[in-house]
């Protein structure tokens, strides 16, 4: 979920002597981490399996097996958008960010292709067992592929930073729907019996916590802008927090409304609790600070992820084994 910044720099004379794994390792360690997306993954789908066995009183055992499978296309999908990201920003990741792999040389753009075309084949044939499952990852991955187009809209979503928001974001409750499709086609739940409801509630709760990442990561202080369009620049960097901040109260009026709906334990409101008021710290010392950084938005929007994703997993699966 977002790139980190370099640490490492390989030179282009030195580019042909490593080897294509070589370099998109050097890659995915600076823009996309393994470890963290894949514990992230693993939590959501957790999280997805425990709600899914509660709401429709599935009596089999969790089991790793389609849990795993839920991960993977959680993981496949955001590693498919990240690399369709690289290519679809190449040229304005030229002008703003030179130092990043691909402007820099320090993987090449056929590396990225055979990434992609690799993880795509991979994610739909994980999903072939199933046309149910197979329809459905289909449907997440043509709208990644229209996001891909910019919804043949290019220089509409380049002008306008909130209409890019409005059209990409949705990819999110895509993917974690087509989780539920995996889980339910497990537990031999038929798709009309899914309780969409309830269903919608927590796809919607993960959903704002996903998007105040992606509102709080283009947040700047003052000094730090620059030709890059942030929410910042466009509302104001309290107005802006204030949008991340009013998304986040919002997934966890959800959150107490699913507590009190299938009367889970104090710890579930504990967690969520825990994430929302250490974003509330940062945002006061971000707006109070006398030369604040834009990296701990970010990171407070990503440990609120965390706590969301770590309360579904007690309150769905550890509280409910």
């Amino acid at each position: 979920m977002g790139g980190q910044e370099p640490q490492t720099r390989i030179t282009c004379g030195a580019l042909d002597s490593i080897g294509y794994f070589q370099r998109m390792r050097g890659y995915l360690g600076e823009m996309f981490p393994i470890p963290r997306h894949a514990a992230l993954a693993l939590l959501a789908a957790l999280g997805i399996a425990g709600f899914t066995r509660t709401v429709h009183g599935v009596a089999a055992p969790l089991g790793p097996g389609p849990v795993l499978a839920a991960a993977w296309n959680v993981f496949a999908m955001l590693l498919i958008l990240r690399l369709m990201d690289e290519i679809k920003d190449e040229d304005i990741d030229r002008e703003l960010f030179p130092e990043r792999p691909l402007p820099s040389r320090r993987v090449r753009k056929s590396d990225i292709i055979l990434s992609l075309a690799a993880t795509i084949t991979v994610y739909l044939v994980a999903n072939a067992h199933s046309l149910t499952v197979l329809v459905s990852a289909v449907v997440v991955l043509g709208y990644a592929l229209l996001m891909f187009r910019r919804f043949f809209a290019p220089q509409l979503l380049r002008r306008s930073l909130p209409v890019t928001l409005a059209t990409h974001t949705p990819v999110i409750p895509l993917i974690w729907v087509q989780a539920f499709v995996v889980l339910a086609d497990a537990y031999h739940v038929p798709l009309a019996n899914l309780h969409w409801c309830p269903i919608a509630l927590y796809v919607v709760m993960l959903w704002l916590a996903v998007v105040s990442w992606e509102v709080a990561r283009k947040i700047r202080p003052l000094q730090e802008e620059t030709e890059y369009v942030t929410y910042s620049r466009l509302l104001g960097a309290t107005a802006a927090i204030g949008v991340v901040a009013t998304l986040q109260t919002a997934a966890m009026l959800i959150a107490a409304s699913l507590y009190f709906q299938y009367g889970l334990r104090v710890p579930y409101l504990v967690l969520m609790a825990a994430g929302w008021t250490v974003c509330g710290w940062v945002y006061v010392r971000f707006l109070t600070a006398p030369a604040p950084r834009a990296d701990t938005l970010k990171s407070a929007a990503l440990s609120f992820i965390i706590a969301v994703l770590l309360a579904q997993v007690y309150g769905f699966v550890l509280a409910h084994p």
